[in-house]
Formats: structure tokens, sequence, C-alpha cells
């Protein structure tokens, strides 16, 4: 009986613990619950909770990039646009809100930056700025004494980041490339930026600079609030602020800073279409036992609208003559070169390798019996490295090597008639008798090896619209 009596007490204690453990668990889930700080249907960068004593979460880098909003600037400005799309829906809906159901701010986290293609140190100023106008901005509709404790302001002078964010909402064709970059650079601006404008020669600088940065001139936040004091639960304290919230505000037309991917029109740039090229060193020759020779260079470069070919063609022209000592340098050449650049896309920069043809006359002559004269041509292949000089990229440096073959016919130099070969005063070239007269040439050579060198400086000088570098939306957003 005695033995009876311990079993059905201990089962009645046991009992009553089970009983009180889940009554503890039920009402700490109801309080983590009730101290939640829970987002605004379509403001998703506000936070409300309905306990005073509620305690404010972290978010991340990532979190804060997907849900923050605010306010985006004008080109090297920090002035707030009074028909910003933001500043009308924050004065109109949403500060009016947290006046109403007397909430006041717990938490704000703000963020400015600016748009990389400015000098650095500019933009570190204008990040700055921009964080203090919108934290002033915020601060100041709510009509509250903000205490400089609840607020994370943080300047970012060219934010990456969000960049990277922004490539990937769009599935951009280069986010893991700038993502890496990124990454690589562990949050070394400068470094970022200087990969930035060398990948790719430049073509991806050129995009974003149109397609992203716009959207980088910003200052963004993420807001919490809470109760002033708690309040007697009645029917219309029963709406949470979240629901009255739901209730009273329409949702943002855009909750999010977006680069707009649809219902868009090319913004073009310019683009080479033919540009004019000049040898240095055809420019600048010089020529042992002779002296200085510089001549006419001049090549004409042909770019189509997109691939990787280019097509070339120049002339030589150099015409030196010394008739005191009957010395003479004079060649005319005609060239033809076919380019295949190793980057696509229209953009003819950085490697490539060339095929060539040409034909040229010449007369050398050093002293009255010694020189050649002769005709002849050639064929072969070679590499090179084209470079920007300029931002734009109408400027450039080249610097080649060619190697081939050449055939050429002629004959000593001869001071005098081609014909008879007596001295009357007329160099080969400038003799004006019947080319039915000339003797044939009477040697032959062929060589193979290097055959051009050059350091060449290119400017385009015709223009052309080019697959767009940018965009203008026409509808669904602004970019």
């Amino acid at each position: 009986m005695v033995r009876f009596k311990r079993y059905i007490e201990n089962r009645a204690a046991a009992l009553f613990l089970i009983t009180l453990i889940i009554s503890m668990s039920s009402a700490a889930a109801s309080i983590t619950d009730s101290t939640l700080y829970k987002s605004v249907p379509g403001y998703p960068f506000i936070f409300i909770s309905e306990d005073s004593t509620a305690v404010t979460p972290e978010i991340s880098d990532s979190l804060f990039n997907e849900i923050a909003q605010g306010i985006r600037f004008d080109v090297n400005k920090t002035h707030i646009r009074s028909n910003d799309a933001f500043i009308k829906t924050y004065e109109k809906y949403i500060a009016p809100m947290l006046r109403d159901k007397d909430l006041v701010l717990r938490k704000a986290w703000v963020r400015g930056a600016a748009s990389p293609e400015g000098p650095f140190e500019n933009n570190r100023r204008l990040g700055k700025a921009r964080t203090a106008r919108l934290l002033e901005y915020v601060c100041g509709k709510l009509n509250q004494s903000i205490d400089s404790a609840l607020v994370e302001a943080e300047s970012i002078t060219e934010d990456y980041g969000y960049l990277v964010e922004l490539m990937r909402r769009n599935a951009d064709p280069d986010y893991e490339a700038v993502l890496k970059i990124w990454t690589d650079s562990r949050g070394d601006e400068r470094y970022c930026k200087r990969k930035l404008i060398a990948y790719n020669g430049g073509e991806l600088w050129d995009r974003i600079v149109w397609q992203y940065f716009p959207a980088l001139r910003q200052a963004r936040m993420v807001l919490w609030f809470g109760r002033k004091v708690s309040k007697p639960v009645t029917d219309v304290a029963m709406r949470t602020p979240v629901a009255a919230a739901q209730a009273e505000m329409p949702a943002m037309a855009t909750p999010k800073i977006s680069v707009p991917t649809l219902e868009f029109e090319p913004r073009y740039t310019r683009r080479h279409l033919i540009a004019a090229r000049t040898n240095l060193v055809h420019d600048f020759f010089y020529m042992p036992q002779f002296g200085w020779a510089p001549g006419v260079n001049i090549q004409l470069e042909y770019y189509p609208l997109d691939g990787h070919f280019t097509y070339n063609a120049g002339f030589t022209w150099t015409n030196h003559r010394h008739w005191d000592s009957h010395e003479f340098f004079q060649v005319r050449d005609l060239r033809f070169e076919l380019r295949r650049y190793f980057k696509g896309g229209g953009a003819f920069i950085g490697p490539f390798i060339d095929a060539y043809v040409h034909g040229a006359i010449y007369g050398i002559g050093l002293s009255p019996t010694k020189g050649r004269e002769g005709e002849g041509g050639g064929a072969g292949l070679g590499a090179g490295y084209t470079m920007k000089l300029n931002r734009s990229g109408s400027l450039r440096l080249e610097v080649s090597a060619q190697v081939g073959a050449f055939v050429t016919k002629y004959d000593p130099y001869v001071w005098g008639n081609p014909v008879t070969g007596t001295i009357t005063g007329d160099y080969y070239y400038d003799f004006t008798g019947r080319s039915s007269d000339f003797k044939k040439r009477n040697h032959r050579f062929f060589w193979l090896g290097p055959t051009n060198f050059g350091i060449h400086i290119t400017y385009d000088i015709i223009y052309r619209k080019r697959k767009p570098a940018g965009y203008t939306v026409k509808k669904g957003g602004e970019l």
C-alpha cells in the first residue's frame, strides 16, 4: 500500500514538472515572438517591435544590400532632391505612420557611397556627406531627439559590394568576374578599381559606368522602431504596428534599388570605324652610312562593328636625294594587312596576330658606285599588342614585329642613264625615257626572316555607332 502511494506521488510530481516545463517553454516562445522585430510589408528596410525593451538584431552586409532603401544623388552632388521617389514616400506614408503609432527609433544603420568613376579622394568626401544628409533628413522628419549611440553611420568611398549585388540580381554575364575581383581585393577599393578598369581592355568598365554606377550614387538605410511605453491591450491595440502599417500604408512601388533589365533602349557610344596610323620607326628612320632618312608612313585601318578582324592598308614614301654626294634613299612601299585580335566583341585592343602582303620599289645609293635599285614584293606573318593612351581609347600605342619572305630583282646602283649607264646627271627613278628601253634586272635576291618592326601611334579619325555600352530605361524604372 505504501509502495503504491509513493508511485502515485511520483507520477503526480513528474506530471507537474512536465506541465511546468511546457508552460515555461510556451511563455518563453510567446515572449520571444512578441519581442521580435518584424519588417513592415512593402517596406523591408523598416523593422518594428511591440516591446519597448526589444533588442535590435545584427544584420549582415549582404542582408543590408538586399533590403536597404534610400535616395540617389546627382553626379558629384550631396544635396537631396525633393522629387526623389523615396523622399515622397517617406514624407507621405512612413514618417506619419511612425509618429501616429508612438514609435521611437531604436537603431538606424545608414550607409552612403559614391560611384567609382570619379577621383578616389573626392568619392570619399561624397560618401561621408551623403551619409550625413540622409541621417539628418530621416531624423528631422521624426520630430525626435536622436541619441547618437543608436545610429550606426557608415560611409563607403566606392560601394563595390553593392555593385556586385546589383549584377547578381540582374544575372549579369560578368557577375562572376567582378565578384572574384572584389573578393580578391579584400576590401581594398583602390585595388579593385584598378583591376576593374584593366579587365577586358576597359570594355567592362565602360559598360558598368552607364548601367550600374547611377545606382551607386546613393545613401541607404535600415531602421528599427519600438513602442515608447507599454500600453493596455485593447481592440485597437490588438492591431500590431505591423498589421496597422500594412492596412494603412501602400507598399512602395520599388522597395529596392535595382537596375532595370527590360524595356530599355540602347545608349550608343562612339566607336572607331577608321583610324590613321603611323610607324615611328619609319618616320624617324636612320641608316648607317647614309644617316637620317625619315619618311612619310601612313596607314588606314578599318574596324568592323564586331568580331576579331580588322583590315589595314598603308603606304611608305621616302625621298632623300643628295645630289652633291650622289647619295639617294628612295623607297615606295604599298602594304595590305589583315589583323586578328584575340579579344572579341569589337574591342580591338590587346594582343593580335596579322598577315600581310606588300610590294616596293627602291633606289639606295651610298656613293656614285655603291648601292642597289630594284623592285620586289613579299608576304609574312606578325604579332603585336595594342594599348590605350587615353580614357576613351581613341588614341592608342601599338608595338608589332613581322617575319616573312621578300623577293627582289635589282641592279647595282648606277649614277647615270639607266639605259646606257653613262653619267647624264639623271638618277634612275628620275629618268623619263620609255620604259621599254630600260634594261631588265640582272640580279635576284630572296630573303626569309624578320621583315619589319613597328612602334605605331594610332588615332581614330572616323567613328561609328556600336552596340550599346549602356541603357536608357523606357519603362519600369530609373537608371
